[in-house]
């Protein structure tokens, strides 16, 4: 029973030994630094990912935006500050850092630039999408920077990295943060930051990770270890925001349910509901019913089953819509005024 506990065991760690297909570490190590470099094309790359992922912003679309990603060279210096973390490499580490630094300048520049000359300056669904992120935008990039981590140290992983970029996204919240420029909207401007922030901080975290489980060889230095310390710091702060954003996220998808709820239950039973609109933070309902003739005492009849689905405090107003009655004896009515001035054009002429 024991031996084969142990086979059993040994084919486990088989299955999930990493190490198994891994490149060389100065393979690794290379293309890490390679990535980390921002220069040249890859400058040209990203100011064109800027405008492709403004543009997509601007006009709601995802294809846009999910194909600037997967161009941008944007990754390379962040999963660079993770990896010099992990092997305690201080050159590799002010490489990175230079780089990224670099990166959310040029790129806010050329949003900035984007936004300023654009007629079109209406903030979109999918710019506010990227102006307040959520514990689970954490959770996409740790998970995201683990991957990528896996992905960089063997030797076909472009493909995977692909996906991390589109998954993280860190492109958008720079062009969001381009916008607040432009407009002079505080609200994009902090929150595009923070969620690029974020979304580096916790990619390089799940790299610093994977570096540190799968052992690479550290540096003798040890001036960098302490920075260690200061970035585990930095991601429990960072994470204070995100999860105030999503509780209010929650409160809101958590109101908006109870009010669907409420209008299908209560109102639609008797009336049919044409238009809704729901304000969750001012705790407003707009309704729009079709009646066979108005009735006095609907809004006070609705206002008064609020309290019974939870929705106490919220203000409700209702339009009534009369029905069309009797439509095809207006139509036939129609018909023959339309043949009489018919007839008389016809004598006049």
């Amino acid at each position: 029973m024991t031996s084969k506990l142990a086979v059993v065991k040994r084919y486990i760690r088989t299955i999930v030994n990493l190490k198994t297909d891994q490149e060389a570490e100065q393979i690794t190590y290379d293309e890490i630094k390679t990535g980390a470099l921002f220069k040249g094309t890859n400058l040209w790359i990203m100011a064109f990912a800027i405008f492709i992922s403004c543009i997509g912003l601007n006009i709601n679309s995802k294809a846009a935006v999910i194909g600037a990603m997967i161009i941008s060279p944007l990754m390379g210096p962040i999963f660079g500050i993770g990896f010099s973390l992990g092997t305690l490499d201080s050159y590799l580490l002010q490489l990175s850092l230079r780089n990224v630094f670099r990166i959310v300048i040029i790129s806010i520049l050329c949003a900035t630039l984007y936004y300023v000359l654009s007629p079109y300056h209406i903030a979109t669904a999918e710019l506010l999408s990227f102006s307040k992120p959520t514990i689970f935008d954490i959770f996409l990039a740790f998970i995201g920077g683990m991957a990528g981590m896996i992905a960089i140290s063997r030797h076909d992983g472009n493909r995977v990295l692909v996906g991390i970029a589109v998954a993280t996204a860190c492109i958008p919240p720079l062009c969001t943060a381009g916008y607040g420029i432009a407009t002079l909207q505080w609200e994009y401007i902090l929150g595009g930051l923070y969620t690029y922030f974020i979304n580096a901080l916790f990619i390089c975290l799940g790299c610093y990770l994977i570096t540190r489980y799968l052992k690479f060889s550290t540096f003798s230095e040890n001036k960098i270890k302490h920075i260690n310390s200061y970035f585990g710091v930095l991601a429990f702060i960072a994470i204070i925001p995100a999860l105030y954003l999503a509780y209010n996220l929650w409160t809101v998808n958590v109101y908006t349910d109870r009010v669907n709820y409420f209008i299908a239950h209560e109102i639609e039973k008797s009336h049919h509901v044409i238009h809704t609109s729901i304000d969750a933070e001012a705790k407003k309902i707009i309704v729009d019913v079709v009646v066979d003739e108005y009735e006095d005492n609907l809004s006070k009849k609705i206002i008064l089953q609020l309290k019974k689905y939870g929705l106490e405090g919220t203000k409700i107003e209702v339009f009534q819509s009369l029905k069309a009655i009797n439509n095809r004896s207006e139509i036939e009515a129609l018909q023959l005024q339309l043949n009489a001035l018919k007839k008389e054009l016809q004598q006049l002429k």
